[in-house]
């Protein structure tokens, strides 16, 4: 009897700990989830029309030409910056984490400071620096013999642009985790490969880069979800322009509900989105052994 007591004492005090966040994932996802599989069979505006339309939506978003090349565009986004996000993060933790280096805890402070900045704050920065009249990268360029660039107004300037800027503001986070994995590698295996004859290069890819597998594929699963739903970011500095080369499919879900008021087919694109970020999850997963191998 005293057992039964202490267990069902564990089991309650279980779920009194699991019950907050378990009431908060409920509210903010898994209701909006059953809202947007409901809402993507109808033809919902938003105000008074809600009829059943089956598969309709779902039909309509298979055969459009637009959702097709926001898919494509979004895809292309991801795979360009996915390298940046995760090589560039790896090399300043190294550096940071070097004994060679002086004033770690300020190096490693400025390098984050951007992943504090609100998305508007960063906005603003980032068209500060890129701006085609008084931006500070169309000054540098004047100053060496260029002409000024026109940032905004070429597609792929655009696109370079929020490239820069997601990279900029991630580096700090991505490096933080890198710092633990590498301060989680003991220091007995540099010096014995010291012994050995090895240099820094051949101890960073004989261990360091060997023993960051699982911290790596992290990185790596966070930031291709991450760019694939870019939103808030390109929001701030381009709004998708110009024209559509730097809307992606994020911005293609929200300009279909809440501009053109067509709930429905949005929340159709956002589950068949939603269920490509699983499969590309997924196969990452699966061909990373889990995190096991690089």
């Amino acid at each position: 009897m005293h057992k039964k007591k202490h267990s069902f004492a564990h089991t309650k005090a279980f779920w009194l700990f699991v019950a907050p966040a378990l009431i908060l994932f409920t509210i903010f996802f898994i209701v909006p989830l059953c809202l947007a599989i409901g809402f993507s069979f109808t033809n919902y505006d938003g105000w008074k029309t809600m009829d059943f339309v089956g598969l309709d939506n779902y039909v309509k978003m298979f055969t459009d030409p637009d959702f097709y090349a926001t898919l494509r565009r979004t895809f292309i986004y991801a795979i360009v910056n996915l390298p940046f996000k995760v090589i560039l993060p790896l090399l300043v933790a190294a550096l940071v984490t070097s004994p060679l280096l002086k004033a770690k805890t300020l190096v490693r402070t400025f390098v984050y400071i951007p992943v504090l900045l609100s998305a508007l704050v960063a906005g603003i920065t980032i068209n500060w620096m890129f701006g085609e009249e008084y931006g500070l990268i169309n000054f540098l360029i004047e100053s060496a013999g260029g002409e000024r660039l026109q940032w905004a107004m070429n597609p792929i300037l655009a696109t370079v642009v929020i490239s820069v800027a997601t990279n900029w503001v991630s580096i700090g986070f991505n490096m933080i985790l890198y710092i633990g994995g590498i301060n989680n590698i003991s220091p007995e295996l540099y010096e014995a490969a010291s012994v050995d004859g090895a240099n820094k290069v051949n101890s960073f890819f004989k261990i360091t880069l060997p023993l960051l597998a699982p911290t790596i594929f992290i990185v790596l699963l966070l930031s291709t979800v991450n760019l694939l739903k870019e939103y808030t970011l390109v929001q701030g500095i381009t709004t998708g322009g110009p024209g559509t080369s730097t809307t992606y499919i994020i911005q293609y879900i929200f300009n279909q509900g809440f501009t053109q008021m067509r709930y429905g087919y949005a929340s159709a694109i956002g589950i068949i989105a939603g269920l490509i970020f699983i499969v590309i999850a997924g196969i990452q997963f699966k061909l990373s052994n889990g995190g096991g191998e690089v």
